[in-house]
Order: C-alpha cells, then structure tokens, then sequence
C-alpha cells in the first residue's frame, strides 16, 4: 500500500474511534458479502440513519473510506470486510473495531493464498475476537465451519439458517426462475412472509442475515421483511437485466470462483425460459489442473443449460468436454475471444432466453453485455484492471440499440 493509503488508514481509525454513538456492523464471508452488505443496510435504514460501503469496495482503502464517510448522524454503519492474503480480516477488525459482525459462509475464494477452508475460517473468525460481550455475533447455521465460531465467541450470538435449530430461520424456500427468492421467516412464535428481487434460491443465507440484523438492533420482523422487498441486486452479482432483443441476461461476471459459479448454475438447472444460455470463458479457486478444471465447466454446462458459449484460450477444450458430457454439438459454440462471443450472441439471442453471464475477471466480460446494446471500442483480449467495465472510460459504447428499451431500462455508462 502507498503513502496514501496508510494515511488514510490512519485516519479512518481516529474517525472510528470518534463515532463512539455510532454502531458498526461488520459483514464478512467468501461468498455474497457486497449484496448482504446492501440488503443488511436497506434493512437498518428503515428504523436508522444509516452508512454503509458502496459500490462494494471491501478493499482497505475503500474500507477506511466507508468509515471516513460516517456521521455523527448515523445511528449505524454498515461495513463489508474482505480478505484476499492472511492477516487482512484481523487488521480489518482493528481499524473498523465493530460492535457487531455477520459472517456469511466460508468458500473457495483467493484459495491461491489459502491452503484450506480450514485457514479461511480461521481468517473470518478473527473478526469475531474484536467483540466483547456487550457485541452481538450473527453466523449462518447452516454452515458447519460458520457455526463452530460461536464456540470462542464472547459475544451473543445469533444464528440464522434454513434449519428450526437457528435463531432466525427460513422455511417454503422458493426461487424458480423468472420468480424471485421467497420464503416464510421465523424467530420464536413469529412468523412474516418475505418477497425479495433477488434471482436464486442461495440468496436466503443474505436475505436472513438482513434480517436477523434488524431483529437485533430492535426492528420488528415485519418492518424488516417490507424492507428487504425492496432491496434490488448488486450490479454484475446475479444481476437481471433486459436486452434489445427481448432475452434477458443474469449478470454475474464479477466473482469467477467456482463455488459462485455452482450456485449461479443450479438456477439455470431449474429455470423457465424458452432457452437457457451460458457464456463463460472460466473459473478460478477450483484447485484443479486446467484440464480437470474446464471438463468441470464442460460437464456443469452439460447439465444444467440448452445451449453455451464458450470463450477463452481454452473455448475449444471446454466445448469438447460439454458435448462429452452429452451436449448436442449444434447446441455449443467457442470463441477465441469475448467480443467473439458478443458478436455471435447480438445474433443469436431471441425474446424469451435467457442468458447466464460468467467470466474471468482478467476477460471483462461485462463487454458482452455493453455489446448488445452495439458497439464497443474497447477489444482487448485481457485487461488488469480488477473493475468493472461499467465505469472505465476505454469502454465507449455506442448504445446504438439501447432505444429499443424503455428509458428506465437503458445502460448507463458512467466513466470515472
């Protein structure tokens, strides 16, 4: 980190420290932590004045700007901590020093920098030893190495899952496609039907840490429930969008690990639409030679879509192991390149599809979405920039048939 951040650092600290009215929520997790983030906040701001991180920005610069923008206004701040390396989760806990923390799942993700999900754990659980026994600790029961947690925990803890033996838990889970996440909420003797904007049923474990948020900072569970309905998806995290040509695209071309990737597929497996389309060049966190790793994509495709697209160096290996895998080979394409993918894809798609979006970070695939709106200037084969393409002046979209939608339903393009 520069000169810059360590002073910024430095400053969010003392900042910290002078919120003393204001009450940190710390959420955390392998999976899901940018959308529980928004829906814990939506939650809490029904009742508070509320700061929370934007745009998702979990990194520590953009943590100690999360807390830098707390007011003495605001009753609570709510702040997403991620970790990439060893270490980043204790100092995170350090700077945000939270009076409260949720933690979500332990998954594959930066397993380059992890050896197991033994040493994730460990990494999310030292969130937990900022808080003393005036804090309050929210774990998702439904995960074993989540749940361990409340065992060296010195704060009260509160569990939420899809099991009776949780705190705040879920029953008639309900996510087909084009219907969205749906379920019956219970603490105690309550019970409170809950609609969400979210598409797939793995959205449950966010949706109940929302609210087992709000009951514990005294929000009623229906007041939290009416909240949570009109919380909307994250940009690019399994994000529903329209297209010109009447498909619809599942955005999620943000987290290419492969665990994200097999909840974003098992709601392709149970989906309604005309078709069902994949596009995706490959996966990371897998921990398999690269042969396995796209024989899994391949056979994942297989059985859990109609028609995929695949795109990448290794397009040609992944198509091979879809039709394998018993994909008919008129319904697989491969491209050398996303913007490949895009163009055949302008094409292809028809009113009523409805297309899964998934990428490697360093492809950007976001252009392939931007591309059916028309052109691109931007065609790199790879790029490092870790952002989306939304906001990157190199993008320039022409937005050529952008017309065929209604005004509310057009792409913005905001370069910073």
């Amino acid at each position: 980190m520069n000169v810059y951040g360590f002073a910024l650092s430095a400053i969010s600290f003392l900042w910290r420290r002078l919120m003393f009215r204001t009450s940190f929520v710390a959420v955390t997790g392998s999976l899901g932590k940018t959308t529980s983030t928004r829906a814990i906040a939506t939650v809490l701001s029904a009742r508070y004045s509320t700061n929370a991180t934007r745009d998702g920005d979990n990194s520590r610069i953009g943590l100690a700007e999360s807390i830098l923008r707390t007011r003495w206004r605001h009753r609570l701040s709510v702040i997403e901590i991620g970790t990439k390396l060893p270490g980043a989760l204790r100092r995170g806990a350090w700077q945000v020093k939270p009076d409260t923390v949720v933690v979500l799942n332990v998954a594959r993700c930066h397993m380059d920098n992890f050896a197991t999900l033994e040493d994730i754990a460990a990494e999310k659980a030292s969130l937990l030893r900022r808080l003393g026994p005036r804090g309050v600790a929210i774990l998702n029961g439904d995960d074993p190495r989540v749940r361990a947690m409340a065992e060296r925990c010195r704060a009260r803890v509160l569990t939420f899952g899809t099991s009776p033996d949780s705190d705040v838990w879920a029953s008639d889970v309900s996510a087909q496609w084009p219907s969205r996440l749906s379920f019956i909420a219970h603490c105690g003797t309550r019970s409170h039907p809950v609609q969400t904007q979210f598409a797939g049923e793995h959205w449950v474990h966010g949706a109940l840490a929302a609210l087992a948020t709000g009951l514990a900072y005294d929000l009623d569970l229906s007041v939290a429930a009416s909240a949570l309905a009109g919380c909307e998806p994250f940009a690019a995290r399994l994000q529903p969008l329209p297209l010109p040509s009447g498909a619809t695209i599942l955005r999620d071309d943000f987290l290419p690990s492969i665990d994200s990737c097999g909840q974003a597929l098992r709601l392709m497996r149970t989906a309604r639409a005309r078709r069902r389309l994949l596009a995706i060049s490959d996966v990371t966190d897998s921990g398999q030679p690269e042969k396995e790793r796209h024989q899994w994509i391949g056979a994942a495709a297989a059985a859990s879509v109609d028609f995929a697209v695949f795109y990448g160096e290794h397009a040609e290996m992944t198509a091979g192991a879809a039709v394998a895998a018993g994909m008919k080979p008129e319904c697989v394409r491969a491209f050398p390149s996303q913007k490949d993918a895009g163009d055949y894809l302008l094409s292809a798609l028809r009113e009523g599809d409805l297309l899964l979006l998934r990428c490697n970070m360093v492809d950007h695939a976001d252009r392939i979405y931007w591309a059916q709106f028309g052109s691109v200037a931007c065609s790199r084969m790879h790029c490092d920039l870790i952002r989306m393409c939304d906001s990157c002046s190199e993008l320039r979209p022409g937005l050529e048939r952008a017309m065929a939608l209604p005004p509310d339903q057009r792409p913005v393009w905001r370069p910073k």
